[in-house]
């Protein structure tokens, strides 16, 4: 088997790690594929990468990084439209006093200009991959058996609400919030019709158009790491909101609590926050998904303490 250092001798170095975790399986196709692009100049660049990693490579590694390489040819839109909807996001965050505030702005922003890349930029935007990638998170939830027929559902940062019409169909009632009029604009198009739909423009300060026990599944997709980056006590504030919000035995998933790269220390914060708001940690995992890299956090409200089901394997 040829060494990976001979392998990836005409690889830039930026783009190594990305083709190494595609490589073991620590990155699905679509997501090593948006990072290449994230992190490529030209489209070229990256083609011609997966291509030579792909060659080169053996067994699994080398059909890991051949379906990156059929993903990149299947999708020639990827490149400009990532980069397009990057060149729309201020990735320092915000600043001092700004808050969810600059969020809100930026959503906005995206809503008019790529709403689906807004939401899930690892859709590469395909309409097909995010409809499989939504279905899969639906999936994960009912798996978890939180999607019977008469629960309550809220959503935080709902988006385009694909996550509202997708669970419509399988719950007794789903609320999808965000704070960017311009994506609830979106989510109302995508939801027209579905009589047990109700989405409103929240604060993002908290869930105080929500009633106390009004949801058995709180879901917050993607939402709590722009909670992260808005400081002071906004995520810890939220957490407590969903714990009022909950009904007995209710849940609250969280998937991906920040993007520090650092799930030990995400998991340790949740804990330490969750506890005091009457919540514990349920299950906390990694590659639970094959579209998406998210790390998912399920939280039980009044169930005991238990034991923290920690795998990296979704198993």
């Amino acid at each position: 088997m040829t060494d990976r250092s001979d392998r990836t001798a005409t690889t830039p170095d930026r783009l190594r790690q990305v083709l190494d975790g595609c490589a073991t399986g620590a990155l699905p196709p679509n997501i090593a594929l948006l990072r290449l692009v994230t992190e490529a100049v030209r489209p070229e660049e990256v083609e011609d990468a997966l291509a030579r990693a792909s060659t080169e490579s053996q067994g699994e590694a080398a059909g890991r990084l051949g379906a990156a390489l059929a993903l990149c040819r299947e999708n020639p839109q990827a490149f400009g439209y990532v980069k397009s909807v990057l060149h729309g996001v201020d990735h320092d965050g915000p600043t001092n006093g700004q808050g969810v505030a600059h969020w809100a702005d930026t959503f906005d922003r995206l809503a008019m200009a790529a709403p689906e890349g807004g939401v899930a930029l690892y859709a590469l935007g395909n309409p097909d991959l995010l409809k499989a990638a939504t279905e899969e998170v639906v999936a994960w939830l009912a798996a978890h058996r939180l999607t019977r027929s008469d629960a309550r559902v809220v959503e935080i940062g709902c988006g385009i609400g694909r996550f509202v019409a997708a669970l419509a169909p399988h719950v007794g009632h789903v609320t999808g919030l965000d704070i960017s009029p311009g994506m609830i604009a979106r989510a109302q198009e995508r939801c027209a019709g579905l009589p047990n739909v109700a989405l409103r423009v929240s604060s993002g300060a908290d869930l105080a158009d929500v009633p106390d026990g009004a949801a058995d599944l709180v879901l917050a997709a993607d939402v709590f790491p722009y909670l992260v980056q808005a400081g002071g006590d906004v995520a810890t504030t939220h957490i407590h909101e969903a714990a009022r919000v909950l009904a007995e035995g209710g849940h609250l998933a969280i998937l991906n609590y920040s993007y520090r790269g650092d799930s030990g220390r995400d998991l340790q914060e949740i804990e330490a926050l969750a506890a005091p708001a009457g919540l514990v940690v349920r299950r906390s995992a990694l590659q639970d998904f094959s579209l998406w890299d998210a790390a998912t956090f399920l939280l039980g409200k009044n169930q005991g303490a238990g034991k923290v089901s920690r795998t990296r394997d979704g198993g």
